[in-house]
């Protein structure tokens, strides 16, 4: 018995050991689940920010690129039309001379030509002066989109920095998973293995328990039986005692007075005798004092003749 409840007590302890060793494991398990989880949406994270990034970047760079190729082509207008101003200046320049030289109808024809260059170059410098200011709007916008390429990628470095570290936790996180992985079931096996036995155990301590009672119960059944025999006994020996004792007394009571009796029955000594031989006919007689108590009373009515 005591064996078996330090085998319960050793059980109940290994119980509790292999229960804290199960949560301990089942709580690494999630723990490291959750790690893997944020790490690998932490990388995807990343990889859709790189993604939108290079997004952004390569319209940036189709931008700068378009806007290259506006100034290129701003840059051949304007040498164009300072071409053709330098050309209608000499032209100007030309003519002018010439009207110094000619009279009639010639002087106003080459005045009338003056003019009409003097006009164009006007127009060529109005045309120069409006695509200058494009150009500059072009430059002006190829400096802010090549600073926003400039930005995006050192973004992109930035995020890139930090992804190893989220793929080591990816990586770590992922082993330490699949080892939680493996060990968990056998810690739970070892845990309903102590449970079952310490519950096979207790029952059998259970059961040695009601039999104890049970042997106990009929224990003190018995002796409480034992004592009422004996009780019973005791009263019987009482009661037994008590009827000798009024024998006794009523055998006392008939020898103090039978003289009286023998006055009457003197004349018949042999009846006396045969109640001498048979001394259980005389336990019938004694059995019944009242009616020897009657015949011992007739001395009086003799004494009342007298």
């Amino acid at each position: 018995m005591n064996t078996l409840t330090k085998k319960i007590q050793q059980l109940d302890q290994k119980k509790s050991k292999s229960s804290k060793l199960r949560r301990q494991t089942s709580q690494a398990l999630k723990s490291a689940k959750s790690l893997r989880r944020k790490s690998t949406s932490g990388i995807n994270s990343i990889q859709r920010k790189m993604d939108k990034i290079h997004s952004e970047l390569d319209d940036t760079s189709i931008i700068i690129q378009q806007k290259l190729a506006q100034r290129d082509s701003i840059k051949r207008l304007k040498d164009g039309i300072e071409e053709r101003l330098k050309q209608e200046k000499e032209r100007k320049k030309q003519i002018e001379q010439e009207i110094s030289s000619v009279t009639g109808e010639a002087k106003k024809q080459l005045e009338f030509t003056l003019d009409t260059i003097t006009d164009q170059v006007s127009e060529l410098r109005k045309e120069l002066n409006s695509r200058n200011l494009t150009a500059k709007k072009i430059n002006d916008s190829i400096d802010y989109y090549s600073s926003q390429k400039s930005k995006l990628s050192n973004q992109i470095k930035k995020t890139l920095e930090s992804k190893p570290t989220l793929m080591n936790l990816v990586k770590s996180s992922k082993n330490q998973v699949a080892k939680l992985e493996k060990k968990l079931p056998s810690v739970i096996n070892q845990d309903q293995k102590v449970k079952e036995n310490l519950a096979k155990a207790s029952t059998l301590l259970k059961e040695l328990n009601e039999k104890r009672k049970i042997s106990r119960n009929k224990s003190a059944r018995k002796k409480a039986t034992e004592r009422k025999r004996k009780s019973l006994e005791e009263k019987r020996i009482l009661q037994m005692a008590k009827k000798l004792a009024a024998k006794m007394l009523s055998e006392k009571r008939k020898t103090s007075r039978k003289p009286k009796a023998k006055r009457k029955t003197s004349r018949k000594p042999k009846a006396k005798r045969k109640t001498s031989r048979k001394p259980k006919a005389k336990r019938k007689t004694s059995r019944k004092p009242k009616a020897k108590r009657k015949t011992s009373r007739k001395p009086k009515a003799k004494r009342k003749t007298s």
